[in-house]
């Protein structure tokens, strides 16, 4: 855990992410149980991840 913490409080220059991790990420922006998306084609989670990482990255410039 302390390596995920150290990984999202340096937006990703330090630290590691668990393999756990994308299919929760993926699955909270989906809003879908963990569980449910684990049993999906990987499709599912991958495309889910691009989107959050997408719409993260037009946020942080327009915040600028």
């Amino acid at each position: 855990m302390k390596s995920l913490r150290r990984y999202l409080t340096t937006d990703g220059t330090m630290g590691e992410v668990p393999l756990w991790f994308s299919l929760i990420s993926a699955a909270r922006y989906l809003g879908v149980p963990p569980w449910d998306l684990a049993k999906k084609p990987a499709w599912w989670m991958n495309v889910a991840l691009a989107a959050q990482s997408a719409e993260n990255a037009a946020s942080r410039k327009k915040a600028v």
